[in-house]
């Protein structure tokens, strides 16, 4: 009977955990975070996948950071993958917009540097009037070789530091999930990463 009770509790358990991934999931979906999207290029034909930013872990701070990574590929230039940097903030912050420069990669100690080549592009939402304020959003991004994200997808030990005008953020980008069961930015990218070979293992094949 008593064995019969654990069982039950530890389902519960886990029903309840799933259900609050879950949610936290659908939640980040609805506002634009860790969404895959494929689309053909009117223009050359390329077929482009693309995944928006999502959260970055730092254990020092409450929750997910200030800075979210996401990417994009392009079927004529299959060999790199662009990551894309983002800061989100707002105007009732002392940093409401951020210069994004660079992005260190460490693989279970390999290190690796990408500079950005282009000027931070920065956005704003229009006036909240419940929350009083214009949040803003500032976004840059490091061209990668592919086999670099690969690892990265697969690697025990993974940590990412964004650097900015304002200096740098550090982050723990190989944890699935911040305590509380919000999805971090790697398993969106894994799931652009299966998009991205599905595509290449097609061109393979017919090529």
């Amino acid at each position: 009977m008593k064995k019969t009770g654990l069982c039950l509790l530890v389902f519960l358990a886990v029903a309840a955990l799933n259900g609050c991934t879950g949610m936290a999931d659908a939640m980040s979906q609805m506002g634009g975070m860790g969404v895959v999207t494929e689309k053909v290029s009117t223009f050359d034909g390329a077929k482009v996948v693309e995944v928006t930013p999502q959260f970055l872990y730092n254990p020092k701070r409450l929750g997910g950071n200030s800075y979210r990574l996401g990417a994009r590929w392009n079927s004529l230039s299959p060999e790199y993958v662009a990551l894309i940097m983002e800061y989100s903030s707002s105007t009732s912050m002392n940093s409401a917009y951020v210069s994004l420069t660079e992005l260190n990669v460490n693989i279970s100690g390999s290190i690796y540097s990408y500079k950005a080549t282009d000027l931070t592009d920065h956005s704003s939402s229009g006036w909240n009037s419940i929350s009083k304020t214009i949040y803003t959003t500032s976004m840059n991004s490091v061209v990668v070789p592919f086999e670099l994200l690969e690892e990265m997808l697969t690697a025990e030990d993974v940590r990412l530091r964004v650097h900015s005008g304002d200096g740098y953020e550090d982050s723990v980008f190989s944890q699935e999930r911040i305590p509380g069961g919000q999805a971090t930015a790697l398993l969106s990218l894994r799931e652009f990463m299966s998009r991205v070979q599905a595509i290449r293992e097609g061109a393979a094949i017919s090529g």
